[in-house]
């Protein structure tokens, strides 16, 4: 990984980490949060759509390692709501390797993950979440590439500039990450929960591209 490229990836995660004013987000609208518990190795960008109820969101994810245990990451996009106002978003979290263990001499990997962000929505109402939550995956290899079957439980604080300013709640990621080569691949990303402020519906689905840079 070149200074450059570290350099480069560094500034994009800053930037979404702290946007300001204009939208910030970690998990801010009604999106799974797309986490594996796994570490990539280099930097990878993941553009994405989310389905929740009566809107879209899309959004891109850049992550980069800092070390063999430590990886960056920084989101942005847009949530397309009907028949409301559109609301910009980016943001930033931290993901932490906790255990990483093989399942078999034959392969699989049973990985654990802390992963804590920030960020700030602006609706109108300027919103701040901080997720804080752990990652539990099995790794496997497919085509060449790296895979893994994760659960993501997580527990949202929510501040806002409106009439409500505090909220809270228990969000459930389950979800996939599909390698089609050894520097694509796909995931598919369910989230259960309403979140905070009522942003979004009991589930929302969620499809990404991942490409290792």
């Amino acid at each position: 990984m070149g200074g450059s490229r570290r350099i480069a990836a560094t500034a994009v995660a800053a930037a979404c980490s702290f946007a300001g004013h204009q939208g910030a987000n970690g998990q801010v609208v009604a999106e799974p949060a797309l986490l594996t518990a796994g570490i990539p190795v280099s930097e990878v960008f993941m553009p994405y759509v989310a389905f929740p109820e009566n809107a879209y969101v899309l959004g891109g994810m850049l992550r980069f390692p800092v070390s063999d245990d430590v990886d960056i990451g920084g989101r942005a996009g847009l949530w397309l709501i009907d028949d409301s106002k559109d609301s910009p978003f980016a943001g930033g979290d931290v993901r932490y390797s906790l255990l990483s263990r093989p399942l078999s001499p034959g392969g699989g990997q049973l990985a654990l993950s802390f992963d804590f962000g920030l960020g700030v929505s602006d609706a109108g109402e300027t919103v701040w979440k901080i997720p804080i939550g752990f990652i539990a995956g099995i790794g496997f290899v497919l085509a060449g590439g790296d895979s893994e079957i994760f659960v993501h439980p997580r527990f949202d604080v929510g501040l806002s500039s409106g009439e409500d300013d505090f909220d809270a709640a228990l969000l459930l990621d389950v979800g996939g990450l599909f390698s089609i080569t050894p520097s694509m691949g796909t995931m598919i990303d369910a989230r259960f929960g309403d979140g905070v402020f009522g942003e979004g519906d009991q589930v929302v689905l969620a499809l990404a591209f991942a490409w290792t840079l």
